[in-house]
């Protein structure tokens, strides 16, 4: 995925790092990061639209806390 993707909700000062997707290409989850990878968010697709969840200094704290 392109840094360059945009998501509602999404602010610009962060870059698309995964997704979580449905077989059907549905995106469920989107983690973004900070470009320094000092703090990643978690977003949950609403709408069409990213509504955050958290914050976390790693990305695995975020799934184990709102996905796992």
């Amino acid at each position: 995925m392109s840094k360059r993707t945009k998501i509602q909700g999404i602010p610009a000062t962060e870059t698309i790092w995964v997704q979580t997707t449905a077989a059907d290409g549905t995106i469920y989850y989107t983690t973004a990061k900070t470009n320094n990878r000092e703090f990643y968010f978690l977003y949950k697709m609403v709408d069409g639209k990213a509504v955050k969840l958290g914050k976390a200094r790693n990305p695995k704290d975020l799934d184990d806390k709102y996905i796992l």
